[in-house]
């Protein structure tokens, strides 16, 4: 890897620089989030510290993407520790759901489509057990932001041009996201007043303000002038939950993601079902190479459908059993499951100079979520409910008080059991495709983070389909039409494919890089 590194830095051979440090890196899905979470290790505060306070700037500047009512998985390496920690801030369903509700399956607009909010939950937790900041503190910056505003980008211009149609006549929502019922134009100041006033009161008053306070019954009456299912005890009883990373060998690394509900397990079928190969002698985006890429993709998805789902539905031993058997023998797969896959998604790579680490990625599902923001908060509520299906038997089956599937994947890969390489990206279905060929480009073909970053990615979300960035050689559609597939192909740089941000150790062990995806408004910096 060094030589690759020393190569590509010196061609250039990419958009953007590689950022390096030897104090800190950041890289989240916009500039202002990782400006504040540098900020935060200059000051002296850990990764977490950084991490938490980048996901609520994220919360105000990326509110139709993630926030106060979605939900976030967090991987963290804590040095003082000595391990990898994994925390889980999704929600439950509502104890009051019934799929009679649903004659005409999940959906993913209306107050059915949200589950319990629980990112704030998991910035409490993380903040008491890792960090060394005060929460109060680290949810200044996005404060500052929901308060004052901040120019909007031509990403949240479209996002909500997108959206006009079908939220233009919710009043609560227009009132922040149309400017005198226009929508906005990039580089005006949107501001969410009603949004800092809720941050301010977390923090002030913690969880417990949102969760058990004025905030939580807020959104239980919202819930119900829409004829929705959340209780107050939905709220009361909810807890971030610590949990043991799933972790399998590729070339010399430990590849670490969080168990089901997470998707996380397909990245490690995936990677184990290639390293069986030496990928070098296939060469890079050949047409064989997407073949076998492809594939992997394929058979992890057949064999992982049946364990994406409740994590209290089956024991830790029989996960890992069967990680250690794939691909060789893994059974037969339940009913394959059709949900409705959202891609509005942010993530966040973070390390510091005391040796912690941060991966942790946020989400409220789709494009402002189930479309309802919660009078006086300024909250846009999730569409996660639409994780779950309706296949009896299945464990993702609606349940009530159950965990729905996420496609959320952060990954924190380690090197001689030490931290090397914090990486993600929203995606939807395709997070675990895109870290995919990012850590093979790294892994197998010697690029530098941003060349691996930069790299053309394809997607498929179904089997039987891809779709390929216009990057791809013409070789590549040829042979995948010519065996069987449905081929399509898209732009170069698109939005689809992905946003992927990481931070890697140098092989020095001294220096800190970050990289950052051009496709969407991430931003690596570091000091």
């Amino acid at each position: 890897m060094v030589a690759g590194i020393i190569r590509q830095l010196i061609a250039m051979n990419f958009h953007r620089p590689i950022v390096m440090g030897a104090r800190g890196m950041v890289a989240t899905g916009h500039p202002l989030a990782s400006d504040a979470a540098l900020d935060v290790l200059k000051e002296g505060g850990n990764a977490v510290d950084a991490a938490l306070c980048a996901s609520a700037v994220l919360s105000v500047v990326k509110s139709y993407h993630c926030g106060l009512g979605g939900d976030l998985f967090g991987m963290f390496w804590s040095a003082a520790e000595g391990k990898m920690l994994v925390l889980n801030g999704s929600g439950r369903a509502p104890k009051n759901i019934r799929r009679e509700l649903f004659p005409a399956g999940i959906p993913h607009i209306g107050i059915l489509a949200s589950s319990t909010p629980g990112t704030v939950g998991a910035w409490h937790e993380a903040a008491a057990r890792l960090g060394t900041r005060s929460m109060s503190d680290l949810l200044n910056p996005a404060i500052h932001y929901a308060e004052v505003g901040f120019p909007v980008f031509p990403h949240l211009a479209n996002v909500i041009r997108a959206s006009h149609k079908r939220l233009g006549s919710e009043p609560v929502w227009s009132n922040i996201f149309l400017h005198a019922g226009k929508t906005p134009e990039i580089g005006d100041l949107l501001v969410q007043k009603d949004l800092a006033t809720t941050l301010s009161a977390v923090a002030s008053g913690g969880q417990e303000a949102f969760y058990s306070g004025e905030i939580g019954r807020s959104i239980v009456r919202v819930s119900e002038q829409r004829g929705g299912c959340f209780s107050l005890d939905d709220f009361r009883e909810h807890r971030a939950r610590w949990e043991e990373p799933l972790t399998t060998s590729y070339r010399e690394y430990d590849v670490c993601v969080p168990p089901p509900n997470s998707y996380g397990l397909l990245l490690l079928l995936q990677l184990k079902f290639l390293a069986d190969y030496d990928l070098a002698k296939y060469g890079h985006n050949t047409p064989e190479y997407v073949a076998l890429q492809l594939k992997s993709k394929e058979e992890a998805w057949r064999a992982g459908n049946s364990w994406i789902g409740d994590p209290d539905r089956y024991r830790r031993e029989e996960i890992v059993e069967f990680l250690q058997k794939f691909p060789r023998d893994y059974g037969h797969s339940a009913q394959s499951a059709v949900v409705n896959h959202g891609n509005s998604t942010t993530y966040i790579a973070v390390a510091d100079q005391f040796g912690n680490w941060a991966s942790l990625i946020q989400s409220v599902h789709q494009s402002f979520g189930c479309g309802v923001v919660v009078d006086g908060t300024g909250i846009v509520l999730n569409n996660r409910m639409s994780g779950f299906n309706l296949i009896s038997g299945h464990p993702n089956e609606l349940t009530p008080g159950r965990f729905p599937a996420h496609t959320l994947s952060p990954a924190l890969i380690l090197k001689e059991r030490k931290p090397i390489l914090a990486i993600g990206t929203p995606g939807g279905v395709g997070q675990t495709q895109f870290l995919t060929q990012t850590l093979c480009n790294l892994f197998d073909f010697n690029m530098s983070i941003q060349e691996a970053i930069e790299a053309p990615r394809w997607q498929s979300e179904k089997t039987g389909h891809i779709e390929l960035e216009g990057r791809f050689s013409d070789e590549v559609a040829k042979f995948l039409l010519q065996n069987g597939y449905d081929v399509k192909i898209r732009g170069g740089w698109e939005f689809a494919f992905g946003g992927v941000e990481a931070v890697l150790l140098h092989p020095n062990r001294q220096v800190l890089m970050g990289g950052a995806d051009p496709r969407r408004e991430g931003y690596a910096t570091g000091c």
